[in-house]
């Protein structure tokens, strides 16, 4: 019935003729046709849905049989032909209905079966990693002991397999830990928990947390801060821990230079905000990567076996951790010539 809708919706009255109408019916009753099978061949499968709309499709089809017939003198017209349509009609628009809302209640309860699944393995994946986590924890502990107390008596080979072992089980903690946080991020019990934060002196104390990791490495960390005394309603812990991630990178990724940490006071959203920036004089990124850098264990090809190595979750995490404060993350960056990452937050969060 939808192209007879939309005909008499277009075309003008004075060009409907009882020609282009029949023309009109008669197509209709071939989409119907064509619909009544191809539901009738997904009722067979066990669709209700389907059921619906086949058995809505076969009252159409009578209604515009029983016009058919009137219309060409195969039977003649009596005084319950109208009734007989009218009900006809009635009971399409019932089964069309109940089509509609078998629909419905079927793609809420695979919603709700999906996220079941979600959810489940999300549990499983936070218990296995505690299970994990505890495990790799001893061996680094016992092996970081070991190598301490007994490095004269060990030669240089096992002093080496040993440093190994560090190095692997420090990156699996920190795997564990990365998969921990992203198992909490996407479960349905995380809610952060927001409070005024003073922007200038967050950031500072930031600055101190991270100074002596970039003077270890000669870089000098600076703070450029375009207003003082900003309040910002954020969960402090889950910001902290973003920018530490971003700032732990440029560190780890700028041989020489310097790191700026800052803010400034934008509009977002059509509110007011603040745009918190990184930037560093590292290595910066490739175009290649920069397409895939939000992505789950995604990395930078390294430029030699000796380069530091990550879980890949980092910026995955950071990214979804903005999120959930309600901002959003981009970034500017260029290979051999730093980056520049922006976070973008509201000034106060409608928790409504």
């Amino acid at each position: 019935m939808l192209p007879v809708g939309l005909y008499f919706l277009i075309i003008p009255l004075d060009l409907i003729s009882a020609e282009n109408v029949s023309l009109i019916i008669y197509l209709s009753s071939l989409v119907t046709l064509t619909v009544f099978i191809m539901a009738g061949v997904t009722a067979l499968q066990g669709s209700r849905t389907a059921m619906y709309l086949f058995f809505t499709c076969a009252m159409m089809l009578l209604a515009l049989s029983s016009f058919s017939l009137y219309k060409f003198n195969f039977i003649e017209r009596s005084a319950v032909a109208p009734i007989i349509g009218q009900t006809l009609i009635v009971i399409a628009a019932v089964m069309l209905l109940l089509s509609l809302a078998e629909f419905v209640r079927t793609k809420n309860e695979e919603f709700a079966q999906a996220r079941m699944e979600t959810k489940a393995k999300g549990d499983f994946l936070r218990n296995v990693s505690r299970e994990f986590l505890t495990p790799v924890h001893l061996i680094l502990a016992n092996t970081k002991r070991l190598l301490a107390g007994q490095s004269n008596k060990l030669n240089k080979s096992t002093r080496q397999h040993m440093s190994t072992v560090i190095r692997q089980s420090d990156h699996l903690h920190n795997l564990i830990n990365d998969l921990l946080e992203m198992a909490e991020l996407e479960s349905d019990s995380f809610e952060p928990e927001f409070e005024l934060v003073e922007i200038s002196h967050f950031l500072s104390e930031l600055k101190g947390m991270l100074l002596p990791s970039a003077m270890e490495k000669g870089l000098d960390l600076s703070t450029e801060f375009a207003s003082a005394k900003l309040l910002v309603q954020t969960d402090k812990s889950r910001l902290q821990h973003a920018l530490m991630n971003i700032l732990t990178n440029a560190i780890k990724f700028t041989e020489k230079g310097d790191i700026g940490l800052g803010y400034k006071a934008v509009y977002f959203r059509r509110r007011l905000g603040i745009e918190i920036f990184i930037r560093d004089t590292g290595r910066g990124m490739s175009e290649e990567f920069q397409q895939r850098m939000f992505q789950e264990f995604a990395r930078e090809q390294p430029g030699s076996e000796k380069e530091p190595e990550g879980t890949g979750l980092g910026l995955v995490i950071v990214k979804r951790m903005i999120e959930k404060l309600g901002g959003e993350i981009s970034f500017k960056s260029e290979k051999d010539s730093g980056s520049k990452f922006f976070i973008r937050l509201p000034l106060r969060v409608n928790l409504d």
